[in-house]
This record gives C-alpha cells, sequence and structure tokens, in this order.
C-alpha cells in the first residue's frame, strides 16, 4: 500500500472547474501532509473532468479520475472507499464546500487521538472532556434526540476501519446515504475524536445548479434510515436506549420531515397519506414517552387532523 495520509473522495458530475478549484484550496491548506484526490465523475458532459486532471498534473499531485458511469451517488463514494489507499479517507461534496482547513485539523485530531473517526464539535457546555470517552452508540442517541450536532458530510474516518466492519454507502439510496453511513459506523463502535473547530461554509464555489441531487426521492432517505434501524435491531439488541431512540425519535422524525418536504412542493394531503400507507411508513409513525413532545404533537396532527398539519 502506497504511504498516503488522506484520500479525498470528490463525487463530481458537470460543474466546470469546481472540482479543480476544490482539488487546489485541499492542497494549499495540507502542505506536509501526503494526500490523494479521487475523483468519481458520474457521466460528466462538460470539461471538468480535465479540469481537474490538469489541475492534479499542473501541481504535482496524487490523484485519478474515475468513471462510475449513470450509477447513484452512493456507489461512486463505494468506488472511491475501495479504490483509495489512504490511511484516512474523508469525502468533500460540490454542492456543500467548507472551507478546507478543517482537513488538516481532523488528521491531527485523529492522530494524536489514534481514533477510527473525528467530527466537527466546536467546544461548549455540552462538549466537554466527557466527549473524548463517548461510544459509538452513545453518539448516535446524542444525534438522533439533538443533543450533539455533526454535518455527516464533514467527517474523517480510518479506512481499515470501514473495510474491517463492511461498513459502506447504501447504493441503493439516492438521499440519506451520507447520515446512514455514518451511523452505520458509530453502531461498530469506533474510537471516535472531536475536533475543536467551527466548520464554515465555503459558497464561492458551489455550482448553480447540484447535478447530483436526483428529483423525487424524498422517500429514499426513509428507507436509509429504516436499513439502519435494521442493523440497530440486530446488532444491538440489548441497547434498549439507541432502540427507542430509533423507533420513537429518529424514525418518526424522518417520515414527518418527507411529509414536511411534500407539502411544500405542493402534493395534495390524501395523495402524501396514500403513499405513506402503500410503502408502509405510516406504521413508523410511532411516539411514546422517549418521544420529543413537539414531534409527538406533529404525529398526532398528522394522523387525526391533517387538514390543520402546517409543516
Amino acid at each position: 500500500m502506497a504511504n498516503v495520509d488522506i484520500s479525498v473522495i470528490i463525487p463530481s458530475k458537470n460543474n466546470k472547474n469546481t472540482t479543480a478549484k476544490i482539488i487546489n484550496k485541499i492542497s494549499e491548506n495540507t502542505k506536509g501532509l501526503e494526500v490523494e484526490y479521487i475523483v468519481i465523475d458520474m457521466n460528466s458532459t462538460d470539461n471538468s473532468v480535465l479540469s481537474a486532471l490538469n489541475e492534479i498534473k499542473k501541481h504535482n499531485l496524487r490523484g485519478c479520475v474515475i468513471q462510475s458511469g449513470g450509477g447513484t451517488v452512493s456507489s461512486a463514494l463505494n468506488t472511491g472507499i475501495y479504490k483509495s489507499d489512504g490511511k484516512y479517507i474523508t469525502f468533500v461534496y460540490p454542492s456543500r464546500l467548507y472551507k478546507s482547513d478543517y482537513i488538516s485539523s481532523y488528521y491531527n485530531t485523529i492522530e494524536e487521538k489514534n481514533a477510527d473517526l473525528v467530527f466537527s464539535a466546536p467546544k461548549t457546555e455540552l462538549v466537554s472532556a466527557e466527549m473524548d470517552s463517548i461510544g459509538g452508540s452513545e453518539l448516535a442517541v446524542g444525534l438522533v434526540r439533538s443533543v450533539i450536532s455533526m454535518d455527516f458530510c464533514a467527517v474523517m474516518i480510518r479506512r481499515e476501519y470501514l473495510l474491517e466492519n463492511h461498513i459502506k454507502f447504501y447504493e441503493d439510496c439516492t438521499t440519506g446515504y451520507a447520515e446512514a453511513f455514518v451511523f452505520n459506523a458509530l453502531i461498530f463502535e469506533p474510537k471516535i475524536a472531536y475536533s475543536d473547530i467551527k466548520l464554515e461554509r465555503d459558497r464561492m464555489d458551489i455550482p448553480q445548479k447540484d447535478e447530483l441531487s436526483p428529483k423525487n426521492s424524498v422517500f429514499s432517505r426513509i428507507d436509509a434510515m429504516l436499513k439502519v434501524y435494521e442493523t440497530v435491531q440486530l446488532s444491538k439488541k440489548g441497547d434498549t436506549s439507541l432502540n427507542n431512540a430509533f423507533e420513537y425519535n429518529k424514525m418518526p422524525s424522518v417520515v414527518m420531515s418527507c411529509v414536511d418536504t411534500l407539502l411544500k412542493d405542493g402534493f395534495p394531503y390524501s395523495a402524501i397519506k396514500n403513499s405513506l400507507k402503500l410503502k408502509g411508513y405510516d406504521k413508523l409513525l410511532k411516539f411514546s414517552r422517549h418521544t420529543p413532545p413537539k414531534l409527538r404533537i406533529r404525529i398526532l396532527k398528522w394522523r387525526f387532523m391533517p387538514k390543520l398539519y402546517k409543516p
């Protein structure tokens, strides 16, 4: 295996020179590290592939462009994982960019802590020294309950940890795949570290339209979270806190989020109700004492007074 510190995996489609700019910015902020850039091209019809290759060649960087064809973004990301040589892997999405100086900070933290996963968590009253010993399942519960926040598009993970535990993106899910991927990574109890930095969005290079986001895929996020929940039920049977968090908080919350999206898009109440029933998603709208009060009220209104329900 090549001596590579970080593999940066970038899914790309028709974003002109955005990928090249991303590579340039990251290389400027990771001097002294051996970084490889794996651009997964998804049938681009513009000059974005050539632009990325020229940037890699011009600065004598390690990297390549892999043609992924017409598959999903999840499939492209999985290809990047298996083609990578880095000790650690991170993903950069052209439609959700952050100022790239966080990558060096992540690397320093994950090396110092000898961790499997690192994410951004600026210190607050809720983020203290206790975070250094938090377990994966405990962090997952914290994320579900919104006690802790994490951007699922900005994490760094040890490559061997992913391969050993067979963790990958759900290739049949067009949305929710990043969130599901991180939850699955947490379920296998990685050693976790957090970087005391605040992520800053970089809006200058975001394409005017996101070619990677499919249309009419709102239910895909439910499917992705259902798969995670099935894994929780199988591998974490004895973890009642995690199971309750998913059954009575995460799953109904995701379903109601999809309802809100569809209502805002102008779909009629009856059509949404029928679709949820047809797919069996209506059975996920459970609540108990583990359900936040606001979510419980939303579920009750949607169930019994849908015409009065407002997103």
